[in-house]
């Protein structure tokens, strides 16, 4: 009995000064200073969100709609002057359209590719069904022939969902968590998150500046001939009127001088808090499905608008309440048939074994953020 005492004792002293550290640690730099924002948006984010699940399936049917639309023979059509495709020489053997050689016809691996970003569109496991994803992006990004400037971005954006995807355990992207996060996946996650907002703004500030360089973008003439263009030009139903407006020349110079205005504006709403961000959102999806309106760059706008969307990100996720056991009411202990309630022994917290277990871990005072507190986009 004084063992078990003793034991307890120590137990709680443990649990105590495990506390006391985190407490430390989250009050050791200043609060006003950006040290101090960058820890407290640490401490409180959380990637498994709807918006990171949305952003995941939309990217996921793109893939899709590429590989489900185009036959093989169009995708991996030779180019002069270059070895037949897919070139499957060094790094590039892993592709799905090199594994198994000449056994599996790429008519089988497309509709293979197909059923497996279906899976991923749906959203179940995110945790795993990343690597499939990134996958498959890496392959069609290096296998086919002419890829376009989307499938470049989702090879990168991909293989940072990998990252953001760890910390997530739900069954399905779109439920709320139940668990909470752990310091070790948190701050992995934290720092893709971050590093997607950064490539997201390096891209549309880059894209918009070069725009200048170009005398027909610089006089405000540029939409007219891609709108004429006689590959990408504008298709019906939208072709009639949008001719008719882009000969005004005050019509289009607002059209190509408001796409430039657009995509300055979304890099710099991307940097800023959530609120920003999800107005970046929004402006994506109108400066895209213009484009898809207009000249029909699908898999490209929507790999654009999926990338946007987890960039979307809220700070905070609530986390939902565990389901009661069936046969039970919610707050009710279980009783067993002779009356007495059985008591539950205390388990001892263990914050790094928790993560490592699967991110459930993460406790204390420290984590408890005050609503008035500014924080970090």
């Amino acid at each position: 009995m004084a063992d078990s005492s003793k034991s307890i004792t120590e137990r709680d002293t443990s649990k105590a000064d495990s506390n006391k550290e985190t407490a430390s640690r989250a009050t050791a730099t200043p609060p006003g200073s950006l040290a101090g924002a960058v820890d407290r948006a640490l401490r409180r984010f959380d990637p498994r969100s709807v918006w990171f699940g949305c952003g995941r399936t939309i990217i996921a049917l793109a893939h899709l709609i590429t590989l489900a639309l185009t036959p093989s023979a169009a995708l991996l059509h030779p180019l002069l002057g270059e070895q037949p495709y897919p070139h499957c020489a060094g790094v590039q053997a892993i592709s799905t359209y090199c594994v198994g050689g000449d056994a599996v016809s790429q008519e089988w691996r497309r509709w293979i590719m197909v059923a497996l970003l279906a899976l991923v569109a749906s959203g179940y496991r995110p945790r795993w069904t990343v690597w499939i994803h990134a996958w498959i992006a890496y392959s069609i990004g290096v296998s086919t022939s002419l890829p376009d400037g989307g499938e470049a971005i989702a090879r990168i954006v991909c293989l940072l969902l990998i990252l953001m995807g760890l910390a997530d355990d739900r069954r399905w992207h779109w439920q709320r968590p139940t668990t909470a996060l752990g310091p070790r996946r948190r701050g992995v996650a934290f720092a893709a998150f971050w590093a997607l907002r950064v490539q997201l703004v390096i891209l549309y500030l880059q894209s918009g500046i070069s725009k200048f360089g170009v005398t027909d973008w610089l006089n405000g003439s540029a939409e007219y001939y891609v709108l004429r263009d006689p590959v990408f030009g504008v298709a019906e139903p939208f072709a009639a009127p949008l001719l008719k407006m882009s000969g005004n020349g005050l019509l289009v110079s607002a059209m190509t001088w408001g796409a430039i205005l657009i995509e300055v504006v979304i890099a710099a709403l991307l940097i800023g808090p959530e609120r920003w961000r999800k107005l970046a959102f929004w402006m994506d999806v109108l400066l895209h499905g213009a484009i898809i309106a207009t000249i029909g760059l699908w898999s490209f706008s929507l790999i654009m608008i999926g990338s946007a969307a987890v960039a979307a990100t809220p700070d905070r996720v609530e986390l939902a309440a565990p389901a009661p056991p069936s046969g039970r009411r919610p707050g009710r202990p279980a009783v067993p048939q002779d009356g007495r309630q059985t008591p539950v022994a205390e388990e001892p917290e263990d914050i790094d074994g928790a993560d490592e277990a699967g991110g459930t871990g993460e406790a204390g005072e420290a984590d408890r953020e005050p609503t008035s507190t500014p924080h970090l986009g």
